[in-house]
């Protein structure tokens, strides 16, 4: 839903300058969200289920950092005199068709609460 809102203090409301365009967004469901969100960051730190040189979607790891890590890689094998090959994948559609089923008993069997398993699946249905 948007909305227009006056400026105070104009002289001709008739002016598209003279107002503020406010887009009136479905908050609610945004605090549970990020509620989860951080118990889930904190779960995965505390019981060490990303690996260590895991940096997407990580508080404090940046893009920089994964590009430093990878050349510091690579570097410290060409010292070795080691030959290295990589392979780089877009993986931007995998999460869309993740099997949903698989996903909530991974989650379970790694102590996930079961409040935030059956959340994730309302959302992901739309029940």
């Amino acid at each position: 839903m948007t909305v227009m809102l006056r400026k105070p203090g104009k002289s001709n409301y008739s002016l598209p300058i003279a107002h503020w365009l406010v887009a009136l967004l479905n908050t609610i469901s945004k605090v549970p969200s990020a509620c989860m969100a951080e118990d889930l960051t904190n779960a995965v730190k505390e019981h060490r289920l990303l690996s260590s040189n895991h940096f997407g979607c990580r508080p404090g790891r940046t893009t920089m950092d994964s590009l430093h890590y990878v050349t510091k890689f690579v570097k410290d094998a060409w010292r070795r005199k080691e030959v290295v090959s990589t392979l780089f994948m877009d993986i931007k559609n995998t999460f869309p068709s993740v099997v949903l089923d698989q996903l909530v008993h991974n989650m379970r069997s790694r102590g996930v609460l079961r409040e935030y398993t059956n959340w994730i699946t309302c959302k992901v249905t739309m029940c």
